[in-house]
């Protein structure tokens, strides 16, 4: 989704969570990932129970991204079966 920016089929609802998204996993040394206008930009679009649901899939996300990163499991085999011993 590198080019989500400049894609013309997105709502503005799907570009503020993919904005959320992109902050969220993107480090920054610099200070905060996600600032509360960017929170809000998201927020105006979706109501508690919806953005929570985004955060949760986020957070799902940041998740499994360092594992597969780490393990480097092969496509379309099952877990637990990604290696040989």
């Amino acid at each position: 989704m590198a080019t989500w920016r400049d894609a013309t089929c997105f709502t503005p609802a799907e570009r503020a969570a993919l904005e959320l998204v992109e902050a969220a996993l993107t480090s920054n040394p610099s200070g905060e990932r996600v600032p509360d206008e960017m929170y809000a930009r998201a927020a105006a679009h979706y109501d508690h129970r919806a953005m929570w649901s985004l955060i949760m899939a986020i957070a799902h996300i940041g998740f499994f991204t360092p594992a597969a990163l780490i393990a480097k499991p092969i496509p379309g085999m099952p877990p637990g079966q990604n290696y040989t011993d």
